[in-house]
């Protein structure tokens, strides 16, 4: 493929710079997070960089990616900040098989979020047994859906925060974020995310893949979102073509349609094949196309 053997053109322009580390602007999360609850949105981007720092969400670029990605899918954009338990009495059957063998069961639950979250998360969690009602009380909140007695203590504890007595504070504007990032290092996700290993990430969230098509569906907007031109390599618009229609024919549907420009679409196509090419971390380098020029 004539894509790696095309050296980068003299006099390329000046290198535009990433975000700055440790920021994430207004216009960056209301791109991302459009249906996002206007004070959530304001309290993310006020309260970003000091979390970003303590958590270290921003060491590496897949960490913020990842971290982005995840909240969206959880938090609906920053727009569901409760877990939604409100199931008709066929579709209880489906999603916790479990606990309701008979429809005559489920009808018990159906509609009737307070009896359900009371029956799902009993004696698990550190929860009491159905009649405590501590499965309602500690059912999913915030941008990671924290959910039991036991996660709330521990993220309580790591984050300074009363959420044991106050379970509601972890969908408060002012500590969303914070309850999200300490469960995200508390579970070592940064490192999962240094290894591009974005489904073992689904996994120790939701304990299984459930979700995982839109998870990645998020992955991909948040990396046309934040994506910054490259620099390494300047390419015509033929050559642009080419590398478009190589990663097409390798699968990466993101890129749309192949015009020869550089966009956040491609951009993400690009971050995905490194991602799954081992290459970490960048844009349209020289490693980038030959890896691309030989698959």
């Amino acid at each position: 493929m004539a894509i790696a053997s095309l050296p980068p053109r003299p006099h390329a322009p000046p290198r535009v710079a990433p975000p700055d580390k440790g920021t994430l602007g207004a216009a960056a999360v209301d791109a991302l997070f459009p249906s996002g609850r206007a004070e959530h949105r304001q309290a993310f981007v006020r309260h970003w960089p000091a979390l970003a720092g303590q958590y270290g969400l921003d060491a590496h670029p897949w960490r913020r990616e990842f971290f982005l990605a995840q909240l969206g899918h959880e938090s609906g954009g920053l727009a569901i900040l409760e877990e939604n338990l409100h199931y008709e009495a066929r579709r209880l059957l489906a999603v916790f098989p479990r606990h309701f063998r008979t429809l005559e069961e489920a009808q018990a639950c159906a509609a009737a979020p307070e009896r359900l979250a009371n029956r799902v998360y009993c004696d698990r969690m550190a929860n009491g047994d159905e009649a405590s009602g501590d499965g309602y009380r500690f059912r999913g909140r915030g941008y990671i859906q924290l959910t039991g007695r036991a996660n709330y203590r521990e993220i309580g504890r790591l984050t300074g925060l009363a959420l044991e007595a106050q379970p509601d504070l972890a969908r408060h504007p002012d500590h969303a974020l914070h309850c999200a990032a300490a469960f995200w290092t508390s579970r070592g996700l940064n490192e999962l995310a240094d290894a591009g290993r974005f489904e073992e990430v689904t996994r120790r969230i939701n304990g299984g893949l459930h979700g995982l098509e839109d998870r990645q569906a998020w992955l991909d907007k948040v990396r046309r979102v934040l994506a910054a031109p490259p620099a390494e390599l300047l390419l015509d618009v033929p050559a642009v073509l080419r590398l478009q229609r190589a990663l097409q024919q390798q699968g990466y549907a993101e890129l749309g349609a192949a015009d020869g420009q550089v966009g956040p679409r491609t951009l993400a196509a690009v971050a995905r094949f490194r991602q799954d090419h081992g290459l970490g971390p960048g844009g349209i380098d020289r490693r980038f196309l030959d890896t691309l020029a030989s698959v």
